[in-house]
This record gives C-alpha cells, structure tokens and sequence, in this order.
C-alpha cells in the first residue's frame, strides 16, 4: 500500500475479493501471494494480460464502451464516436499506446502461433506467404516447425522494416524475405500456401471481401489460402468469439463470424471452402483452408 500510495483498509478489501477470483492467496496471517490467474498479470511471462489490464489502454476501452448504447440505437462504431477516427487511426497517432496494443496482441500471437504451425499438414507446401504479417511472428513458428518451407512475410514497408528478431537466427537465413506493400491494392504471387491471421474481422463484409479478392488474384490453381480466425459456433453455448465479438462491434467496423458467414464471404470473392479446422486451447480460433471456387 505505501510503495503504491494506497490505503491500506481499501486495498486489502480488493485483494481479498481477488483472492476469491483465484489471482491471488491470504494467510492465516493476512499476508497476500500470487496465485495461478495472478501470474498472468507479471510481464515476462507467457500469456501475460498486464498490458492489456493496465492504463492508458483500459481508460480507452472505457471511453469507447460508453458509447455502446449509441451503436445499438442506430449504428456505426462506438470507438470513431468516442475518438472521432478509427482505432488503427488512432493507434498511429499514439505510438504509446500502439506499443502497448502491440505488445498484448504479440503475446497473444506467442501462444496461438505454434498451435497453429503444429495443427495445419503443411508437408506440401513450399512457399508459405504471410499476408499482413506484421513482424512475422507466425511465419517464424511455421519456418521452425517445418524445416523445408520458405517464406514471404508481407505487410505496409514500415511494419516489415522491424521484423520478428527470430527470423534472424542463423537457422533461417535463405528461408525467408520482405516484400512490402497493402493488401487492399495487391498480393504477392508465387506462394502455395497464404496465411490470413486475424484480419478479416477486423473488416466489414465489403472491404474483407475486396481483400478475399487481392488474395484470389494471387492463388495459382493448386495454392491455398489459410483464414486464421475466430469462428463463431451456433447455439447457446459459451464460446468466448461472442465476447471477442461485441469488442469488435465496440471497436471496428469489422466483426467476428460464422462458419456460414465465411462460405457466403469467401463466395463473393470466388473462393469456396475446403474445410474448417478449429484449433485446440489456449487457441479460440479456427483454420478455414479455401481455394478458387
């Protein structure tokens, strides 16, 4: 309490609460420890929320969500009412915040990306291209679980410039390259393989579409697109993409979809789906394989 400026009475009010919630464990003697959820809280650990827990990213979520009731009245998006831009917008204008929102999505990626690489047969394919890519954090789990795959990571030339520093590890020399350049205007040939990961739903129908379209201008006959996203299952059971969902009607334009949703998407763009592959835990997403209709 005094290394944090606190009152004592109030602090240990919360921190009992959150004992009860399993992130932390009272004594006998009221003294307080770590417990399983708590450690998700430290930085430098795997699945680490704290970035994503703590201020000034918090205070916008709760700028944003005030806006919410406005959005279920007659539309629109409650993060461009709240801020008057888009959040990736936004983000650009605020590099201290980009970081933090950078660094919770690449810890995130740290968990999701070798269920990925592990989960998909990637035993005939040659060239992998990462589509939007970022720094390459999928890419480089790819290139280390399958020794003979070569890969482009692709992505606006200011991402590409700083990519993941795995990818500069001696074992990967020769097995990957940059190209640089947006989604919405082409995509690299030449792959047999294309990875879309947590893109389309950050997109309406008609812009997701138009880059579905980028990406079957670049499908030879045999190749195959990857889209690495959450897919909502029907019914009324949890499933935490409902959640993920509503952020993303708080947040974007985009949202998250259905198995259903994605046929008639990909459609649009003359793709048809091969198979829909969900992916175990920690990971909610789900590999939808499709090719040229």
């Amino acid at each position: 309490a005094a290394a944090g400026s606190l009152d004592p009475s109030a602090l240990y009010r919360v921190l009992r609460y959150l004992a009860s919630r399993g992130f932390f464990r009272e004594d006998d003697a009221g003294r307080f420890e770590l417990a399983a959820l708590g450690q998700a809280l430290r930085s430098g650990v795997e699945g680490s929320v704290r970035e994503r827990l703590r201020r000034p990213w918090q205070d916008l979520l709760w700028r944003t969500y005030e806006h919410l009731p406005e959005v279920l009245t007659r539309g629109g998006n409650a993060f461009e009412l709240a801020h008057g831009r888009t959040l990736f917008a936004y983000l650009a204008d605020h590099p201290d915040i980009n970081a933090i929102f950078d660094r919770s999505m690449a810890r995130l990626s740290q968990l999701e990306n070798p269920v990925i690489a592990a989960h998909y047969p990637f035993a005939a394919v040659t060239t992998v291209v990462d589509v939007a890519g970022g720094q390459g954090g999928l890419l480089a789990a790819v290139l280390e679980h399958h020794a003979h795959v070569r890969g482009v990571l692709f992505d606006q030339p200011q991402v590409i410039a700083a990519p993941d520093p795995r990818l500069a590890e001696p074992r990967f020399a020769g097995r990957w390259r940059t190209v640089g350049g947006d989604f919405f205007e082409a995509v690299p040939p030449g792959g047999d393989l294309y990875l879309l990961k947590r893109i389309l739903h950050d997109w309406d129908d008609a812009r997701a579409a138009a880059i579905l379209r980028r990406c079957h201008a670049a499908l030879g006959a045999r190749a195959r697109l990857l889209i690495i996203d959450a897919v909502i299952e029907p019914g009324n059971a949890p499933d935490p993409n409902k959640f993920t969902d509503v952020n993303m009607l708080a947040l974007t334009p985009g949202r998250e979809r259905s198995a259903r949703e994605f046929d008639e998407l990909c459609a649009s763009a003359g793709l048809a789906i091969v198979s829909v592959r969900r992916l175990p835990a920690p990971a909610t997403l789900s590999i939808v394989e499709v090719r040229r209709a």
